[in-house]
């Protein structure tokens, strides 16, 4: 059966060597650039973290006068989160999840 010349195929099936000309291990390297990004997200939930931690230091100041440690204790929560996702996003960043490959027995 076909619609305009196009054979039609059920929906999850992929034809064999659709792609002749791909290259796999290329694609392998490529596929460690996941843990670069998922390092980049952790820095930038970081940064927003700290950003936020920044504008509430405004309440900080007020509610330490109303005898209220809330405040304070949010932002010194948030801000320790923020440091500590930054930090690992560097790290994960920089150097990538270091997997070895398993051994051959």
């Amino acid at each position: 059966m076909s619609l305009g010349g196009w054979p039609l195929q059920r929906a999850g099936k992929h034809p064999r060597n659709a792609m002749p000309g791909t290259n796999y291990f290329r694609l392998k390297e490529e596929a460690s650039f996941g843990q670069r990004s998922l390092g980049a997200v952790l820095v930038t939930v970081g940064k927003v973290l700290l950003w936020m931690d920044a504008l509430l230091l405004i309440f900080v100041y007020v509610g330490l006068r109303s005898g209220s440690g809330l405040w304070l204790w949010w932002v010194v929560i948030e801000g320790v989160l923020g440091f500590a996702l930054l930090g690992a996003g560097i790290h994960i960043r920089a150097h990538g999840r270091v997997t070895e490959p398993p051994k051959p027995q």
